[in-house]
């Protein structure tokens, strides 16, 4: 097998004659506009409005290339487009060779015959604006919120504008393309999975899918060893291979804070006559998967079990990282991940309104044990599943990508779409039905349980997200996004009488790190209602939502500094409280994912890290909150509880301290204890009578690691926060903080990004870190409140 790379440079020119370029393949129309200076950044002022004006146009891409190798007859040549954005007519030295309908999907197509020493290679591409819009016009209005012409499309929903992201309708040849030469056959989406355990061994059954002719077969190799050697058959028209052998004492795939996520490597080799025609390498981890859905008193539980372990899920939603999707690198999804796995999230849900996720972000979360809830990629709105085209375009990609992906152990489940099903049960305009069943439903109900049952049988399908009991959004059984806090206007408080059994979506907005404000605004614009700032706040009263509970929790903002300030801080205390009341309830709630982990352009909005991948204050305490252990402190029927929550799978034997002061720094009690944490628990420590004016900090020490925790039982504004009185001991290669009353929200200033920040202290307490690069200053809460 050889590939021809045909990536780089092609000639790109619009339908209107206006702009006439070159520009780059993986690439978007877009990008090489702003590259080339044709267009400003759109991520900087209010450029983005000046994209929507080249949506309806027509792009052709053009390249010349020659190919001079020897072909034999039995040699097969197709050119391979990984990704088109999204619908195109594709020719070969003027032959019309087919179209692509689909951005997700791959296309082949044979050009043996068409093939030429030297070749001019066309992608027409059609406005993503315009011919949906005239689908919309033929079969009717979809009901939903953003531009509803989307679901006429199979192109990235969040293009057409979300409530935190930019509308920038790309256009473009976004993934890959290039000739692949092989002989006779092909080989394709290969996978092993785990069938059963038999004491120290494993069963696996591996299967894949041929193109081409010969009398073929496939050998296994597992770690270079072969397993077995599979005949290749054909049933309804498809070629495949399928078998099951035996693997001696094998190493299961687990989540990283359970057991080692471990890989095993696989060739699968296709073989004619004895000798090679094509191979496939893969890193497989071999895992067993359950959703245990109990009957408790309440409703039912909604627990993921890996291997037979009981997983709590701890993470947040996945979006897109970037509105133009080919600025992104490997090292942005190395960085993004890794920062994930060192918030101590287990689990991140691919939410449906965006992409199937680059390789690089799959074979990352198999590598680091970090759980995938996958979404299809339908998202808030009406599907026009009645109509057969659009069916059938729909179930042969939800087919494809669950081929593609399934390999990979970290998908732990297929879910149907995002919010659809909520969608039909209260939104009020997505209430259209026709023959009786919900526009969407065919697929989510019938059709992907059927295929994933059949693709990807390891691994469990779940209609929607949220979906179960008696309507979808159920606080009863399977999975919740609770969003009366803060788009309802409520107070993140209310998270406190939410008894949801999975908790996949809940937020808080936060503004995003200074220095990406500076990047988009002028210094006379950082204002929260200049033009600017409300462009970069995609929410409808997003601004008004964050002064709203900024003056609620905190009282008023002294500038604008002090309301980026707040906001962030304001945002951690809100998930913090969530995480913390639903974890101490495991495994009657099983699951946090919180709203959301990343950007896709620098925004003020609902994530833990922005566009540039600056932690907001978000991160830092989701560092804490996600511990493997985490001390809990709540009321109690009046009084004041301490809860131990331990994700440890041993065991362990736990020095506690329990502690209490005034405002002033005056201690009021100081208790210890000696406490045996059973595996993956709660453990209620002490319940003590004191008052809500009081600030409660909890220590838990085991085996040399500390855990720490804090809790105030009323709004900050109602506290009388003091100056703490904060020191700072400035050495060569460490700073050591110290402060004499209690200390909130306490940030350090710097040119490098400190490796711990918003920080809380004890009267008294010292706080060691490394010193980071341009060390300038240490303020706290206190310093950001207007007196």
């Amino acid at each position: 097998m050889k590939r021809v790379d045909l990536s780089g440079k092609w000639h790109i020119r619009d339908s209107k004659g206006e702009f006439s370029l070159t520009g780059v393949v993986p690439g978007v129309v877009q990008a090489d506009l702003v590259r080339e200076g044709l267009l400003p950044h759109p991520y900087v002022g209010t450029n983005e409005d000046l994209f929507k004006k080249i949506e309806d146009r027509e792009w052709i891409y053009e390249k010349e290339f020659d190919f001079h190798e020897k072909l034999s007859d039995e040699d097969r040549v197709d050119l391979v487009f990984e990704g088109v954005d999204t619908l195109a007519d594709i020719y070969l030295n003027d032959v019309y060779l087919g179209s692509t309908e689909d951005m997700f999907l791959e296309y082949r197509f044979d050009i043996k015959s068409v093939l030429k020493e030297e070749n001019h290679l066309r992608v027409f591409i059609k406005s993503p604006v315009e011919v949906p819009k005239t689908l919309e016009q033929n079969y009717g209005v979809l009901g939903g919120p953003e531009d509803s012409i989307r679901g006429y499309i199979r192109k990235a929903q969040y293009s057409y504008g979300w409530d935190w992201g930019a509308r920038i309708v790309t256009s473009g040849i976004w993934r890959p393309v290039y000739i692949e030469t092989y002989k006779k056959a092909r080989l394709q989406d290969s996978t092993a999975c785990l069938v059963d355990l038999e004491g120290k061994d494993a069963f696996v059954k591996v299967n894949g899918f041929i193109y081409g002719e010969g009398d073929l077969e496939v050998e296994v190799f597992v770690k270079g060893e072969k397993m077995g050697s599979y005949q290749v058959v054909e049933r309804n028209g498809e070629k495949f291979f399928e078998g099951i052998f035996k693997l001696k004492n094998a190493k299961l795939w687990y989540p990283w804070n359970v057991g080692d996520p471990y890989l095993y490597d696989f060739s699968f080799v296709l073989k004619e006559s004895g000798g090679e025609v094509y191979r496939e390498e893969k890193r497989i981890g071999l895992r067993k998967v359950r959703i245990l859905q109990e009957s408790i008193e309440d409703g039912k539980t909604f627990i993921f079990e890996i291997n037979g372990e009981k997983v709590f899920a701890k993470g947040a939603n996945w979006i897109p990282a970037d509105n133009i999707l080919t600025w992104l690198k490997a090292e942005d999804y190395e960085k993004l991940i890794k920062m994930a796995k060192e918030a101590n999230m287990n689990m991140l849900r691919v939410w449906g309104g965006g992409i199937y996720e680059s390789e690089d972000f799959y074979k990352l979360c198999d590598e680091l044990g970090i759980m995938v809830w996958q979404d299809f990629m339908y998202a808030c709105l009406e599907y026009p599943d009645h109509l057969p085209w659009f069916r059938k375009l729909a179930n042969d990609e939800a087919r494809k990508v669950v081929r593609k992906l399934r390999y990979h152990p970290s998908i732990v489940l297929w879910c149907g779409n995002n919010e659809n099903n909520w969608g039909f049960d209260e939104w009020g305009n997505m209430a259209r039905k026709v023959d009786g069943i919900n526009l969407g439903n065919r697929l989510y109900l019938f059709d992907f349980p059927k295929i994933c049952a059949e693709e990807d049988p390891a691994t469990p399908y779940w209609p929607s997200s949220p979906y179960g009991g008696e309507k979808a959004n159920s606080e009863r059984e399977g999975d919740r996004h609770v969003w009366n806090v803060w788009s309802g206007w409520m107070n993140y408080g209310h998270y406190e009488e939410d008894t949801g059994k999975f908790i996949s979506e809940f937020g808080f907005q936060g503004a995003p790190h200074m220095k990406t404000i500076e990047f988009f605004s002028e210094p006379e614009e950082q204002e929260p209602f200049h033009p600017v700032m409300l462009k970069h706040n995609k929410q409808v009263e997003g601004q008004e939502r964050l002064i709203r509970f900024i003056y609620g929790n905190f009282g008023q903002c002294r500038d604008f500094e002090s309301f980026v300030y707040l906001s962030q801080l304001n945002q951690a205390e809100a998930i913090k409280f969530g995480v913390e009341h639903w974890r101490s309830r495991k495994y009657k709630t099983a699951g946090t994912l919180f709203w959301q982990l990343n950007d896709s352009w620098p925004v003020f909005s609902w994530s833990a890290v922005d566009y540039f991948k600056r932690p907001k204050a978000l991160y830092y305490y989701a560092r804490r909150f996600f511990a493997d252990v985490l001390p809990v402190v709540k009321r109690v029927d009046g009084k004041v509880g301490l809860f131990i929550v331990s994700d440890l799978r041993e065991l362990k034997k736990a020095g506690v301290r329990f502690a209490a002061y005034k405002m002033s720094g005056d201690l009021v009690f100081e208790k210890f204890y000696d406490v045996t944490l059973p595996p993956d628990s709660v453990t209620l420590v002490d319940i003590v009578s004191a008052s809500n004016d009081l600030v409660f900090f909890a220590e838990v020490q085991i085996e040399g690691k500390t855990f720490k925790n804090y809790r105030i039982l009323r709004k900050w504004r109602e506290m009388n926060i003091l100056d703490p009185m904060i020191s700072v001991s400035e050495k060569k290669d460490t700073i050591e903080i110290t402060a004499k009353r209690p200390a909130f929200g306490v940030k350090i200033f710097s040119k490098e990004l400190p490796e711990d920040d918003f920080l809380f202290l004890e009267p008294e307490e010292k706080i060691l870190l490394k010193k980071p690069g341009g060390f300038s200053d240490v303020k706290s809460l206190f310093d950001y409140l207007k007196r």
